[in-house]
């Protein structure tokens, strides 16, 4: 064997000193380490014994194809789109993706301060194997301004925090929480939704009143805003204030939970362009109980009123919506069903135009049945994603679901839905029309381990003239189709 050379010697002489040093020597001190510590972190640092910590996970891989058009997802005016799909109708042609997404949450308490606490999530998606696009959607951004915000609170970077904010009960039974608030109204989730990614800056208060559940809440909408329907900007920040209560009542024998609802949208002009102010308010009844005895059903009946501002004075207008949906299980399958209505006016018109926050701000939709017209998950990446305003038209929408076990860890699911305009509308020289279309489609769900899911389906839209019309005026392709899969891990 090759001896050391001589001034090989002495330097492994002296590492060796070294490592006899470093393990006598008492653990490092942060003026010790070979890198700059942050300053005082360490002296706030908390062993683990101390803490109770929750972790949740969820990882997905998820395929999509279809020939749903670029640009039509917002129901209203199909404009900048730059996805595979093309704009038209008449000229859409097949495209397909794949898509990873994972998300990591965290709730952290300290064991002697069990009444505050903290709670983030954070996330990171793009495409299978890596790569980062800026937004999940592959169709591009729809109705924007190149030179402002996309959208405030939607459109997340491919990485970072979802949301994340600090809890703490001062009080038993009333918790205040502040921060990044992943916020859903209490209505039926048809006017904003966390799950769409409506997480704002605020604060809320919740607990409980007498016997029922109570929420005050007040949230930042974030600044230079640049989508939507006005799609111009606003030059300060705008507010929303929301109010729940819902409580339990007795009907002799019949068990029935009653709520009120209260939101409020202001968003200030801007010094710079002709926008008027803009006043929103939503005030809704809800109720719940059981169905036929072993089922369930919920509704609402809601109104809004209040002025967009397209103009230095604004458009007045009130607005109506209102849903039934119920629940019935048929020997070991459920069959769902719910009908839903939201007030609009003809072309030009505002009057009685029903609006959403999301509509207003520049996302779409709500949950439903169906996965072509709006959002259902695992096909929710890629829609239509229909809102109630309807591009001014408003909405009547009947849905149905059923839901059916075929062998062990194996769940079929079909679904069906008719959709309209509230008022019809007239395109350039096409006739005016309120029929959107009808879809169909189906699913299968595989539970391949604990927490594990494999979900594959099918869906196809017979489109009517609402949404066809405006995009093209002859050739127009009447079926819109939507394969998916979703490989699921969630704890």
């Amino acid at each position: 064997m090759k001896k050391p050379c001589s001034l090989a010697r002495p330097l492994l002489s002296a590492l060796m000193g070294l490592l006899v040093l470093w393990q006598q020597a008492a653990p490092a001190h942060a003026d010790q380490l070979p890198f700059p510590e942050p300053a005082n972190e360490n002296a706030y640092a908390v062993p683990i014994e101390n803490l109770r910590l929750r972790v949740w996970a969820q990882y997905r891989v998820l395929y999509n194809a279809s020939n749903i058009p670029s640009g039509v997802n917002s129901g209203s005016l199909p404009s900048a789109g730059t996805g595979p799909g093309k704009l038209n109708f008449g000229d859409t042609t097949g495209y397909d993706f794949l898509r990873q997404r994972m998300r990591l949450a965290f709730d952290i308490q300290q064991k002697d301060s069990d009444n505050v606490g903290a709670y983030m999530q954070l996330e990171y998606r793009g495409g299978f194997g890596g790569s980062s696009p800026a937004a999940s959607d592959p169709r591009g951004e729809t109705g924007a301004n190149a030179d402002g915000t996309a959208n405030a609170f939607n459109r997340l970077q491919a990485r970072g925090v979802r949301y994340g904010y600090v809890y703490v009960t001062p009080i038993e039974n009333h918790t205040l929480v502040v921060g990044i608030l992943p916020t859903i109204d209490q209505v039926g989730r048809v006017l904003w939704d966390g799950e769409w990614d409506f997480n704002v800056g605020g604060a809320a208060l919740g607990g409980k009143v007498s016997d029922g559940d109570y929420r005050l809440g007040f949230y930042r909408i974030a600044s230079d805003l640049k989508a939507g329907t006005i799609g111009q900007g606003f030059g300060k920040d705008g507010d929303m204030w929301v109010a729940d209560y819902n409580k339990p009542l007795k009907l002799g024998a019949y068990d029935l939970k009653v709520g009120g609802h209260f939101y409020s949208l202001n968003l200030g002009k801007t010094e710079n362009i002709n926008i008027g102010d803009t006043h929103e308010n939503w005030a809704a009844l809800t109720a719940s109980g059981s169905l036929l005895g072993t089922g369930a059903w919920n509704s609402y009946l809601m109104v809004n009123s209040g002025r967009i501002g397209t103009g230095l004075t604004g458009n007045n207008h009130t607005g109506y919506s209102t849903k039934f949906e119920g629940a019935v299980p048929i020997g070991p399958a459920t069959f769902n069903l719910f009908a839903l209505y939201a007030s609009g006016d003809k072309a030009g018109h505002v009057t009685n135009q029903f609006t959403t926050p999301e509509a207003i701000l520049g996302t779409n939709g709500y949950w439903g049945y169906s996965h072509i017209f709006n959002a259902n998950a695992p096909g929710d990446v890629n829609d239509f994603g229909i809102n109630l305003n309807n591009g001014g038209a408003g909405l009547w929408t009947v849905q149905g679901q059923l839901k059916f076990p075929l062998v062990p860890k194996l769940t079929g699911t079909l679904e069906s839905g008719y959709f309209s305009a509230a008022r019809s509308r007239e395109f350039g020289t096409r006739s005016g029309t309120a029929y959107m279309g009808t879809e169909v489609g189906g699913m299968l769900t595989y539970n391949l381990a604990k927490n594990l899911n494999l979900d594959v389906g099918v869906a196809n839209a017979f489109m009517g003239g609402f949404l066809a019309n405006r995009t093209q005026a002859t050739g127009v392709v009447r079926d819109i189709y939507e394969v998916f899969t979703r490989f699921q891990y969630a704890l």
